[in-house]
């Protein structure tokens, strides 16, 4: 009863807050700690209309629309029309391998899991202020996360989880707690320490993105403790994942700032990325693996190419539109027969069983487009203090694409990358805008303001990137 209260409740003070405040003020201060901290409450089972916790505020933004006169508009791009893509593909994939209802019930899941998320990034952090009082948010969120974490880390395995459950709130907690090296892998909010690691991947880069974007700086000791602590969460999650998609962060992130040609070698890097993906995949898919070696490590990889063995063949039949967005793919008695696998431990290979290929296909291009629009932003810098944020949102969107690779997508870091996507595609507008009508540097501050008598950007002290 509890968790239908809870959800009622973000509902109604996110509607609220949109009509009285603005929309922007909804997604930041009602939307993202609902999407956080609440995740995994049991939806309210409304018929055609289910509420999780992390869809309420986004209802109630819809609903608060007609009464505010905000601005949703935003230079359409390529990635932006992919989404819609990716929608159109999953409902087909539902319509054509089940009944017309599931096409609908695909459309709305995926719409407020990915899309909206995405749009809503794209329209709000247009605004300065919408960027610090998200930076402040999320300060806020890993304050809460981290001191749960450190509880779960050597105590209590999903402390945050049974907290909330023994408030009232009945929570999906795994029945299985996971450790490694003596200790308990952290899971915090989330179902699993590898959701969690990645989630915390995702969070370093916004934080990161947010402080150097608003004004606020980098260097200020709230944003560096926050950088910190989500650092020791992503170590406190002991995943391999995670720790691949820090590592590649880094080296991304290294290349780009300290060897500058790099940046316009945007695209061609990512192409590199995904052919070593697929180069491994086929590897995988042909090498005769043998006897499972000893060790975490050692073990981890060679499960993984036991993924990639097991699935391949399927995957190679799936067609354009799969089997099926309810396909079962564990090995389970009552299966699909068509299955019976062990796991599907892979996004790509997860993406092409049950969405098929042209999903899977269109998932690969956001990466391929967002770099070739990164290469164009790069390009057109006008001010040398855009490189660093522009850089941060490069490797923390293509390092999570790599972490994918031995993870499910769909899960809460997930709709947390689309958010970071969605944000560095509109960082990526303010850099291509400004160059378009043309930049000056106001002494003093380091910041980019528009020429006498434009109105494009909003000139403030020391701002990171131009404003629109």
């Amino acid at each position: 009863m509890l968790s239908i209260l809870t959800i009622s409740s973000v509902f109604v003070a996110a509607f609220v807050v949109a009509v009285l405040s603005g929309i922007g003020w909804a997604f930041v201060a009602v939307y993202l700690p609902a999407l956080i901290l609440l995740n995994q409450l049991p939806q309210i089972n409304i018929p055609h209309a289910p509420m999780a916790a992390q869809f309420a505020p986004l209802y109630a933004i819809l609903l608060a629309m007609p009464f505010r006169g905000d601005s949703l508009r935003f230079r359409i791009c390529s990635v932006d029309i992919i989404f819609f893509l990716l929608l159109i593909s999953a409902a087909i994939t539902a319509w054509t391998t089940e009944v017309f209802e599931t096409g609908i019930n695909a459309l709305r899941t995926d719409f407020f899991t990915l899309t909206a998320p995405y749009l809503m990034a794209r329209i709000v952090f247009k605004d300065w202020e919408m960027r610090r009082a998200a930076l402040f948010v999320m300060m806020g969120l890993m304050g809460v996360i981290f001191l749960a974490a450190l509880i779960e880390f050597r105590l209590t395995p999903y402390f945050y989880l049974h907290m909330l459950q023994n408030l009232g709130m009945g929570n999906k907690i795994q029945a299985m707690a996971y450790t490694r090296y003596g200790f308990y892998r952290v899971a915090g909010p989330v179902e699993h320490p590898i959701y969690f690691g990645n989630m915390c991947v995702v969070l370093f880069g916004m934080v990161a993105v947010l402080a150097s974007t608003s004004g606020f700086g980098i260097w200020r000791y709230r944003v560096l403790i926050t950088l910190g602590m989500t650092l020791l969460c992503i170590f406190m999650s002991i995943s391999f994942t995670p720790y691949v998609g820090t590592i590649a962060t880094v080296m991304v992130f290294s290349t780009l700032m300290l060897v500058p040609f790099t940046r316009k070698l945007v695209l061609p890097l990512t192409l590199l990325i995904f052919g070593a993906l697929f180069a491994y995949t086929y590897n995988a898919a042909t090498t005769k693996l043998g006897e499972k070696p000893s060790g975490d490590l050692p073990g981890s990889m060679w499960t993984r190419k036991l993924i990639v063995q097991e699935s391949w063949h399927k995957a190679r039949d799936a067609g354009p539109f799969g089997y099926g967005l309810r396909a079962d793919l564990q090995e389970n008695e009552g299966d699909d027969d068509r299955f019976d696998l062990k796991s599907v431990d892979n996004t790509y290979m997860n993406y092409t069983l049950t969405h098929g290929w042209v999903y899977t296909a269109l998932w690969i291009s956001i990466g391929v487009f967002f770099s070739f629009r990164m290469t164009r932003a790069f390009n057109a810098i006008t001010h040398p203090s855009q490189i660093f944020p522009l850089t941060v949102a490069t490797a923390t969107v293509l390092a999570l694409m790599v972490s994918m690779y031995t993870v499910w997508a769909g899960a809460l870091y997930t709709v947390i990358w689309v958010i970071m996507l969605g944000l560095a595609n509109t960082l990526i507008d303010g850099v291509l805008e400004a160059r378009r009508v043309g930049t000056s540097q106001h002494r003093g501050f380091g910041v980019v303001r528009p020429l006498a008598g434009s109105s494009a950007f909003r000139p403030q002290p020391v701002m990171r990137i131009a404003q629109p």
